[in-house]
């Protein structure tokens, strides 16, 4: 699943959300607006119709109308507002608006009494029709007679576009400015969050040991609940690390006794020496376990530079070229003391093994931070490789004590969930990497 962040989700909800509902008002305007201008139109036809049926009557068998009517439209050829009077289904009468007709319409005549309006009446282009039809009395016989408006509907779709062009620039408009507001608030809404995050960033890197600042009710109890954790967590990595300087000192003092003691024989000197070594170990790398992920992120290249000095004095009778290539971003999420074992085991295992030149990298590679040492030695073998990155395979065996200073690396990797890699180097002998998480 995506990974998005609150302010996206929100925005993207209320751009959806907006997106519905702007089509949906403007729809339902522009259907009410129609609605309601077509209704207008209707009342307007049938008062026009009205006022014909008060000018028409019977006279002498004859329908009669005046020459010029009350509305000056029906009265002007080509207005757009035409009417016709039809009885014994023939056409009796129509206005002078109508002189520029080819041809006359196909007109139906309703029921007497009933009036029929049709918005889509087409002859050629499209009209609104109103028709109605009354009695009139001539010389004594009721004779039924139709009366018909036709108005043009192009100043009506004139007026519909018009409206709906300016309904969907106001609702844009509309839109936008809400948009606006909206990522107004939500930066306003997310601010103590994001301030929150700033602090957790600080306390993460060690700039900070408790969270500070005054947050809204509903972010005070988890900024209590993460000064906690730091206070429980600073706590027992505290207790956790006096124990073990406790357990060393503890063990050391028999160790060293047994050591000087004169009557031990010499053949129990090397293993009382193993068992000092490997409790150092051991105890280092336990406390690289109890490392936390809220300790200062230490730079990778300071540590590395005094490394280089240091090799060059001690191995100073092989006059060799130790290059650096450390990028500044490379930063290491634990103790700078378990830094300095592993890149310094590595660049020595390295200066041992090597004839001339050593290399040491460090970059980034996604979310990981990679040290890569190499050398121009002899490389360590393949069936050796496979060997060193067992647990629990004996690393002491290999020449010039390379395997005692990959143990450390191993043990060292391991408690910080990192990963050891062997491989050959560009310069011709062994490549050693290992790689750690860098950021989650």
């Amino acid at each position: 699943m995506i990974r998005l962040s609150l302010r996206l989700r929100s925005f993207l909800a209320a751009v959806l959300a907006l997106l519905f509902f702007i089509p949906l008002t403007a729809i339902t305007i522009e259907q009410a607006f129609t609605r309601s201008l077509s209704q207008s139109m209707l009342e307007q036809m049938r008062l026009q119709s009205l006022t014909l049926i008060s000018e028409f009557e019977f006279n002498d068998n004859a329908p009669q109308m005046p020459q010029q009517l009350f509305n000056d439209k029906l009265n002007i050829p080509g207005s757009g507002l035409y009417a016709f009077i039809q009885a014994d289904n023939q056409i009796v009468w129509q206005s002078l608006s109508t002189l520029d007709w080819s041809q006359q319409p196909t007109l139906n005549a309703p029921e007497i009494g009933q009036e029929v309006f049709v918005p889509d009446f087409t002859i050629g282009t499209d009209y609104f029709l109103f028709s109605y039809t009354a009695e009139f009395d001539n010389s004594g016989n009721f004779v039924p007679v139709s009366f018909f408006i036709i108005q043009d509907k192009r100043l009506f779709e004139t007026e519909q576009k018009t409206f709906v062009n300016t309904l969907w620039y106001w609702l844009g408009f509309v839109a936008l400015l809400l948009l606006v507001l909206l990522i107004i608030s939500l930066n306003m809404a997310l601010s103590p969050i994001n301030t929150l995050i700033t602090q957790i960033k600080k306390a993460e890197v060690g700039d900070l040991e408790r969270l500070e600042k005054t947050y809204p009710p509903e972010l005070e109890k988890l900024k209590h609940s993460i000064n906690h954790l730091l206070d429980t967590e600073q706590q027992q990595r505290s207790r956790y690390k006096n124990g073990l300087s406790d357990l060393a000192h503890s063990l050391k003092t028999p160790l060293a006794v047994l050591s000087g003691n004169t009557e031990l024989p010499s053949s129990a000197r090397e293993p009382l020496n193993q068992i000092d070594s490997i409790i150092q170990r051991q105890l280092k790398r336990a406390v690289a376990g109890a490392g936390s992920g809220w300790e200062q992120a230490e730079s990778v290249a300071p540590v590395a530079k005094k490394l280089q000095s240091a090799m060059h004095k001690v191995h100073a009778d092989k006059h060799l070229s130790i290059q650096l290539d450390i990028l500044p971003e490379c930063l290491f999420r634990g103790d700078k003391t378990d830094l300095m074992e592993i890149l310094g085991n590595l660049i020595d295992n390295a200066c041992k093994a090597a004839q001339k030149r050593v290399q040491v990298k460090g970059y980034r590679q996604g979310k990981y931070l990679v040290l890569q040492v190499d050398d121009d030695g002899p490389g360590i073998a393949k069936q050796h490789r496979e060997a060193l990155l067992h647990r629990g395979t004996r690393l002491d065996s290999y020449q010039e004590g390379q395997g005692i200073g990959l143990a450390v690396v191993a043990d060292l990797t391991s408690a910080y969930n990192g990963q050891l890699i062997i491989d050959d180097a560009p310069l011709g002998g062994a490549s050693i990497k290992v790689r750690f998480i860098m950021e989650e």
